[in-house]
């Protein structure tokens, strides 16, 4: 049984305790009135904290982290649009039976996997992973120079993940398409690209500065290979394309860039070629000339 002393103990501590929850502090002192404000004050501080479901998402994670997402996944989008326009595969069959042909440089030619490409079949560039590279490099650059408009932060951020994308798919095609099995030679592959990659940054950025003439410079060298064979017409339709795409870049709100970029990129180039040739149609069999050439020819049909 408990003892009186205990039953006594019991019920004063009960009632100091229904006093400081009571609602009103009448009849205490002003420290412990004081003291009680300041407990359920702290008490619903902490009750306002703790209360998650009416947290945003925001408040919970942090913009950076609900951004970071985003653009993983919408830079993902835009890549695999870069990347497909001068793609290629080497068959699993094709290599067993010997059947892969190979450059004079000893680089494994593969099979557009977009048929009719502009890239192979108008610029006649090889479907191999030089040309895939710069090809898929060149549109990264018209992604890259659009968001230098974002905050420091977010253009980061995207920055990134587009290059972390490309140099997944590298050594993706490393591995699959050309079996190179060797992680550090892989590794080794990787780093000369990416000194590729920021080469070619500052080179496009020259020819957007300086003119027309130190652009094209930039696309023979880094593209066609420093080839002396290239028809100029291919460099001349490439500069007018990057032109015309960085405009329509430019033009697009921060909002809408990332919905609207992938139309932009996948405008054909080969329209700044037709271009070029409409012109001369009106004059001949469509092989290009000069105007001097082509006004004699109309002067001698005149005589005629």
């Amino acid at each position: 049984m408990v003892c009186e002393g205990c039953r006594t103990s019991a019920r004063g501590l009960l009632r100091s305790a229904l006093r400081a929850a009571a609602p009103t502090t009448r009849g205490t002192s002003p420290a412990i009135r004081s003291m009680l404000r300041s407990a359920m004050h702290q008490q619903q501080t902490a009750g306002t904290v703790r209360q998650f479901s009416n947290s945003s998402a925001r408040s919970l994670l942090g913009s950076s982290f609900r951004d970071s997402y985003r653009v993983v996944g919408v830079s993902e989008r835009l890549f695999k649009v870069c990347a497909k326009q001068a793609d290629y595969k080497i068959t699993e069959e094709q290599r067993k039976q010997d059947q892969v042909k190979k450059m004079e440089d000893g680089e494994e030619v593969g099979e557009p996997t977009v048929s009719e490409s502009v890239w192979h079949t108008k610029f006649n560039l090889p479907p191999t992973f030089s040309t895939w590279s710069h090809v898929t490099m060149l549109h990264l650059y018209l992604l890259n120079a659009r968001v230098r408009c974002f905050e420091r932060e977010e253009y980061r951020n995207w920055t990134q993940q587009l290059v972390d994308h490309f140099f997944f798919e590298c050594e993706k095609k490393m591995h699959i398409d050309h079996h190179i099995t060797s992680s550090a030679l892989r590794q080794r592959y990787l780093k000369d690209i990416f000194v590729q990659w920021r080469g070619l940054i500052l080179a496009y950025d020259e020819g957007l500065i300086k003119g027309d003439a130190i652009l094209a410079s930039a696309v023979w060298r880094n593209l066609f290979k420093g080839d002396p064979e290239v028809d100029p017409r291919s460099l001349v339709a490439i500069v007018g394309w990057m032109r015309a795409s960085l405009a329509s870049l430019e033009s697009t709100s921060d909002a809408m860039f990332p919905q609207q970029a992938a139309d932009i990129l996948e405008r054909p180039v080969d329209v700044f070629w037709t271009r070029l040739e409409e012109p001369f149609k009106k004059h001949g069999t469509g092989e290009p000339a000069n105007a001097a050439q082509a006004a004699a020819k109309a002067a001698a049909e005149k005589r005629a």
